[in-house]
Formats: structure tokens, C-alpha cells, sequence
């Protein structure tokens, strides 16, 4: 009985929370780069168990002379339009973007002092879909 009532409250959270979302809720997101390629960035990671209709993540830029030179960060979708951006500091090692969630999208690491595009990684992310 106690076991039924929690199944129950639980779901009741669960759409109440999926519903703001438009509809999208993905338990444990996954993402998928080839950063062992890349020249710009060490890892990418979700940072929460759970996310809505986008993905939280943390990039860390490796230690490259590349790397030190990206200034800006934009998410591109598969289509060509832009998602998100963020500007980097100098000396950030460490950059929280906000990916679509089950989307493919390409990481252009941007140098705006001379606007050139220092590299281009290509991100899946995944994760269960529950609504």
C-alpha cells in the first residue's frame, strides 16, 4: 500500500515537472563527442541526472595552445541554427553550455580577436526519454 502511494506521488512529480518542459524529460542524459580527436576540448559531461529540453553540461578546454586561444563557444544544431553561446574569460579552463537534449549538434570553439574558427567537434546527446 505505503509502496503504491509513493509509485504514485513520484509520477505525479514527474509530469508536473515534464509538463513546463514542453513535454520532454530524460533521465541519466548522455554525451557523446570525440574529444580524444579534439585539440580544444579535454571532456564534456552532464552535470545533473535529469534534464528537460536541454542538457546541462560542463566542456573542460585542454591544455593546448588552440585551446587558449578560444574566446567564445557556440552550440549549433544540426540544421544550422544556434542554440546557445557563451563567452570565455582568459585563463578558463571550464565552460557550462546548454546542449538540446537527443539532438546532434557541432561545439564551434570561436577566437572573436581575430574571428576565426579555432575548431569544430561534433555532440550527440541521449539519455532515457520518459515523456
Amino acid at each position: 500500500m505505503h509502496t503504491d502511494r509513493f509509485g504514485r506521488l513520484l509520477l505525479a512529480v514527474a509530469v508536473t515537472l515534464a509538463l513546463p518542459l514542453g513535454g520532454c524529460l530524460t533521465l541519466d542524459p548522455s554525451v557523446d563527442a570525440a574529444v580524444a580527436d579534439s585539440t580544444v576540448f579535454d571532456d564534456i559531461a552532464a552535470t545533473e541526472s535529469w534534464s528537460g529540453s536541454g542538457v546541462r553540461v560542463v566542456a573542460t578546454l585542454a591544455s593546448t595552445p588552440n585551446a587558449s586561444e578560444v574566446t567564445t563557444v557556440s552550440v549549433v544544431r544540426a540544421n544550422g541554427d544556434p542554440y546557445h553561446t557563451t563567452q570565455l574569460e582568459p585563463g578558463q579552463s571550464r565552460v557550462v553550455l546548454s546542449l538540446p537534449a537527443h539532438e546532434r549538434v557541432t561545439l564551434v570553439a570561436i577566437n572573436s580577436v581575430n574571428s576565426t574558427t579555432v575548431e569544430r567537434l561534433n555532440v550527440t546527446t541521449g539519455g532515457d526519454r520518459v515523456v
